[in-house]
């Protein structure tokens, strides 16, 4: 998990830096998931070797539109791999589907809001999910 979260720093650092700074982060948790209005569900993925969760995030974060969201999947504390995707944002209530292996996988989230355009686009702000098995709702 350090490691994930390391290397997370370092490319939103290099990004960041690039783009005019980094962005001001905030985790995730159980208690505070409402109020950021995130909404972490484990769904049936009809499978016993897959699980899927359901995230929903909100459009805007204070007057920032959603405009990246980074996936990480881990096994114990290494990072597997990652996807980051650049979107416009359609509803008022985005969500993602999360798949992954069901034995010993975890999977982290970043969202990040007030993203530029152009050669190096960075983010004013994020907010991130360390363990996505971590805070979901069965």
């Amino acid at each position: 998990m350090f490691k994930h979260i390391l290397k997370s720093s370092f490319l939103v650092f290099c990004g960041g830096s690039m783009a005019g700074g980094l962005p001001e982060n905030t985790e995730v948790t159980r208690e505070n998931a409402e109020s950021l209005s995130v909404k972490l569900a484990k769904i049936d993925s009809g499978s016993a070797d897959t699980s899927l969760y359901q995230l929903e995030f909100a459009n805007k974060l204070g007057n920032c539109l959603a405009g990246r969201v980074q996936t990480y999947l881990l096994l114990g504390k290494n990072e597997i791999s990652g996807s980051s995707m650049d979107y416009k944002v359609g509803s008022e209530q985005p969500s993602v589907l999360l798949h992954m292996p069901a034995s010993g996988y975890d999977m982290a989230v970043t969202v990040q809001y007030c993203c530029s355009e152009g050669i190096s686009p960075g983010c004013k702000q994020s907010i991130s999910i360390s363990s996505v098995n971590g805070i979901a709702s069965q």
